[in-house]
């Protein structure tokens, strides 16, 4: 039969109680200053969105970008708060990049989730900002080099510009893609 090893009784030891009973709403009080404290992400600030809301970027959508490529992004109809956007660049001939965008919602936020050249990317990219009257979305995710800010908006019903900004070795970057309606 197994005995179990004695522990003291912690009534023997009344100062240690009377610790515990001090630290614990201590305890509680610094968690909760910690919280009030910290900095609130963009996204917690605003309004819940759903991926239903960027509905205006769905299409085949083929044109110039500011590096020289020809870009090509097929985008989902938004459904069961998720849309995808397969994309593929081209000089020339010869594809150069390729990727699929994921538009997911959860807890109340879009996130961007990109898969550059079919590799899942560590970072996520939360919409920060939705101007649905003028069809323009954000996604910004500061800790990434570069794109860190993505940025889709439809100029014409059959015009869509997305804009890239973010650091490409110390130095400001930026990419645009002007984007005609195929399909």
């Amino acid at each position: 039969m197994k005995t179990r090893p004695h522990l003291p009784r912690l009534s023997r030891f009344p100062h240690i109680t009377r610790l515990t009973r001090l630290a614990l709403p201590l305890r509680a009080a610094l968690a909760a200053l910690a919280f009030a404290s910290a900095a609130v992400p963009a996204a917690w600030a605003q309004e819940k969105t759903s991926v239903a809301q960027l509905a205006f970027l769905t299409g085949t959508w083929r044109g110039p970008s500011s590096s020289g490529t020809t870009a090509e992004e097929i985008i989902s109809a938004p459904e069961g708060g998720v849309m995808l956007s397969a994309g593929r660049e081209f000089r020339g001939a010869k594809c150069v990049f390729f990727d699929l965008v994921v538009f997911a919602e959860k807890d109340g936020v879009v996130n961007l989730i990109p898969h550059p050249n079919g590799k899942r990317s560590a970072d996520i990219f939360p919409l920060v900002k939705l101007e649905a009257a003028a069809h323009r979305a954000t996604f910004e995710n500061k800790a990434h080099d570069f794109p860190k800010v993505f940025i889709y908006e439809l100029i014409a019903p059959d015009h869509l510009r997305i804009t890239l900004t973010g650091d490409q070795k110390g130095h400001p970057a930026k990419e645009v893609f002007e984007l005609k309606r195929t399909k």
